[in-house]
């Protein structure tokens, strides 16, 4: 787990991709991760559009400010890789990342996407 956290803490953004910094040495992505506004997110979502929605927030912050759509999926970013598994069912589905401002949910986007999930993440955040 602390290597995990060691991991995370370490991550490098760059122009080419990211170099994640993990247990078994360096590895990267060469992509970047595919993002939308709130706006296009909301209409996409009311032409019923299929997103797969996974708050990557915390406990506390999700008991003080609930999600603003029903059936999201809470899995904390730090819970994520260990619990990516629980979403091999939604494999063939766009996934989006949801978080306050964005930044979690780009790295939870990006951690699923080396999975092999469509994931995409709100640029600005969902509030």
């Amino acid at each position: 787990m602390i290597h995990r956290l060691i991991a995370y803490s370490l991550i490098l953004l760059g122009i080419g991709g990211t170099i994640y910094m993990g247990v078994k040495g360096i590895y990267g992505d060469r992509y970047e991760t595919p993002s939308m506004s709130i706006e296009s997110f909301r209409r996409q979502l009311a032409d019923s559009s299929r997103y797969i929605l996974i708050d990557v927030r915390t406990e506390a912050e999700i008991s003080a400010k609930p999600a603003p759509w029903e059936n999201t999926i809470h899995i904390p970013l730090l819970a994520l890789e260990e619990r990516c598994m629980e979403l091999a069912e939604f494999k063939d589905l766009p996934l989006m990342m949801l978080c306050p401002t964005g930044n979690r949910s780009r790295q939870g986007a990006r951690l699923l996407r080396l999975a092999g999930f469509k994931a995409y993440y709100l640029t600005q955040g969902m509030f």
